[in-house]
């Protein structure tokens, strides 16, 4: 069992990890977004789009530095684990994005459960490929 544990305490730091990685999305998210208005004294639609992949590439970048250093404790090379990294991410958000639109479109639900259970749905694959390729 103590194998199973260590897989378990795993799983749990890699979910808060992507909880932090949230977190960092919307703070550069607004920020970017904060920036931009104050600087352009208004919003902008292709402004959100560069806020969502600002957001979307800082919450990476702290992603992988807190997944290599605290939950899988890897000393692989940084020139082959991180483009692992950002490739398993590229393909959890597409997953992400087809549940989401699955629970949206198919099923009627709202925005936030559909995306909600589409994370659910997504994290334990996220984690597995990361474990088993990036960071193996």
């Amino acid at each position: 069992m103590p194998i199973v544990r260590e897989h378990y305490r795993q799983f749990v730091k890699f979910a808060i990890v992507g909880g932090s990685g949230v977190v960092v999305n919307l703070a550069v998210f607004n920020l970017t977004l904060l920036v931009w208005n104050a600087t352009h004294g208004h919003p902008h639609r292709g402004a959100e789009y560069l806020a969502n992949a600002l957001g979307f590439v800082i919450s990476v970048m702290t992603n992988y530095y807190l997944n290599r250093r605290w939950t899988f404790r890897s000393s692989g090379r940084l020139a082959i684990e991180f483009p692992r990294f950002v490739a398993v991410s590229v393909m959890a958000y597409l997953l992400n994005l087809a549940i989401f639109t699955l629970f949206r479109s198919e099923f009627g639900l709202g925005p936030n459960l559909s995306q909600l259970l589409a994370i659910a749905f997504v994290m334990p694959f996220n984690y597995v490929v990361n474990k088993l390729w990036s960071f193996r």
